[in-house]
């Protein structure tokens, strides 16, 4: 996957994966890639992607963007082309690795169907639904209630299984497993993280990060320690370590949830109304913090969601209505 080197000091500072297939460069805090002097305006420059070539666009600036120090106005770029935005100095490069592991499919949903019984009647959840989810990506499905966005994830998560149809998680197909190895599939590949948090009242934040790695016999203790302290450094919450649910915000248990999903270093984490019961700002501080856990560890991200704060952020949306994916 191709990203963005910022340099300082004759290092590099920052490298910021290109996931999104339209960036903007510039000192606003709305901005992907953002350089905070007041030498950079607001919405200095605008990087995007199309058909696999990146072009760098100048958003009319006051200093103007430079490529390989010539000024542009819109320009191609180039492995190891070096930008110039006054002071900063970046580089773009193409990680020829991560190219190959974006193209990976980690979800391949086909032709999938889901009916319910309710009393004499047929519910139809989901109806011939197909959809490839790649690595690194940062999905959401949306759709009203009813419309069978939660259902698509929890086919996705092996917690229910398609009346007909097939689900494929990293190339195994998981209607052929049996419970165990589902179990097993959900612990070592996939992390949840619910709107109701779903943590345990008994434990401390750092307990309940530490639960589902007691289902992983191979590990130490040491190597569970390890894992547990980087979870909660990474979400902000190593202060809050001895803390219970009770004594923690709704936006800290949020944190110790995710925290406790990346615990298992899942391919995969599905995220089921995240923002729902959080206030504007905290919804908003843990969708930059899910987002920045996407770049900085290429994890894939699937939501679950109405919220438009999830859909604006979200590499690509997927519309579902009555039970089918609207084209």
């Amino acid at each position: 996957m191709a990203r963005i080197l910022i340099w300082q000091d004759q290092q590099v500072a920052r490298s910021i994966p290109l996931y999104k297939p339209t960036l903007l460069i510039g000192r606003s805090h709305e901005c992907d890639i953002q350089l905070t002097d007041v030498a950079v305006s607001r919405r200095h420059a605008r990087l995007t992607c199309n058909d696999g070539l990146y072009f760098l666009e100048d958003l009319e600036s006051r200093a103007g963007v430079y490529v390989n120090r010539e000024k542009i106005q819109h320009e191609q770029l180039r492995d190891g082309d070096r930008i110039h935005i006054p002071p900063f100095h970046l580089q773009f490069m193409i990680d020829v690795e991560a190219e190959a592991r974006s193209a990976e499919r980690v979800v391949e949903i086909q032709e999938v169907s889901r009916e319910y019984a309710l009393g004499k009647q047929t519910v139809i959840a989901l109806s011939k639904v197909s959809l490839t989810v790649f690595q690194g990506e940062f999905l959401a499905l949306a759709g009203p209630s009813g419309s069978g966005k939660s259902t698509l994830l929890n086919m996705i998560g092996c917690i229910d299984s398609p009346s007909s149809g097939s689900v494929r998680i990293h190339g195994q197909d998981v209607g052929s497993r049996s419970a165990d190895e589902l179990a097993d599939l959900r612990l070592n590949t996939l992390g949840f993280v619910f709107q109701t948090f779903n943590l345990l009242p008994v434990l401390s934040a750092r307990e309940n990060v530490e639960y589902p790695l007691l289902q992983k016999k191979d590990l130490t203790k040491e190597v569970r320690r390890e894992r547990v302290e980087h979870a909660l450094q990474a979400v902000g919450l190593e202060r809050f370590a001895g803390h219970r649910p009770n004594e923690l915000s709704g936006g800290q248990r949020q944190r110790v949830a995710i925290a406790r999903a990346l615990a298992t270093r899942p391919r995969i984490i599905l995220a089921d109304e995240p923002t729902a019961n959080l206030d504007r700002k905290t919804g908003e501080d843990i969708l930059k913090l899910m987002r920045q856990l996407n770049q900085q560890e290429g994890t894939t991200f699937i939501f679950s969601t109405h919220d438009p704060r999830v859909m604006e952020m979200a590499d690509r949306v997927v519309e579902l209505s009555d039970g089918q994916i609207v084209e």
